[in-house]
């Protein structure tokens, strides 16, 4: 098992988080560590992090509903210290964080960034020195998914429809 702060995948997901706040390569990056993960814990921890990256990509656009939909499962995170800390973050601050988002989306506040509250040391230190490799925030990651090819994912999605209907 690798651990977190020596994972490749998770401080890329960190620098897009922190530096450009690109949440569509968020989720594609940590999407194959959760594929590839073989500890059950960490595939938990991986996917409550794609989550919430979903999550700030469908409120940052104002998609208040995609956001809402996903929020219970960000919460159910945020509310389990365990993973929290093999994430290397801060679990009370997470959990505000948390509280927080959702309260603003509940709202429909307008979107507005925040970094993830990292503890472990070693970690930070990691994503510091990635910082020059990242470039800032620019509004065309607003609507990522627009531009990418999602063929495959809108075929996949109509065979899983077609084979529940079958069922």
């Amino acid at each position: 098992m690798v651990h977190y702060n020596q994972n490749e995948r998770y401080i890329k997901y960190l620098c897009h988080f922190h530096y450009d706040h690109d949440f569509f390569e968020c989720h594609e990056v940590l999407e194959e560590q959760w594929k590839l993960e073989l500890n059950n814990e960490y595939k938990k921890v991986w996917l409550g992090l794609i989550r919430l990256a979903v999550v700030l990509y469908h409120y940052r656009r104002g998609n208040y509903t995609g956001a809402k939909k996903l929020m219970r499962h960000v919460h159910a995170y945020a509310n389990d210290p365990t993973l929290t800390k093999m994430a290397g973050l801060d679990h009370k601050a997470f959990q505000e964080i948390v509280n927080n988002l959702q309260a603003n989306i509940n709202d429909h506040k307008q979107y507005k960034h925040f970094h993830l509250p990292i503890k472990d040391q070693k970690l930070y230190q990691q994503l510091i020195k990635q910082k020059n490799n990242y470039s800032s925030f620019t509004e065309d990651l607003i609507h990522k998914h627009s531009t990418r090819d999602r063929s495959d994912v809108i075929s996949e999605r109509n065979k899983q429809l077609q084979i529940r209907k079958n069922q």
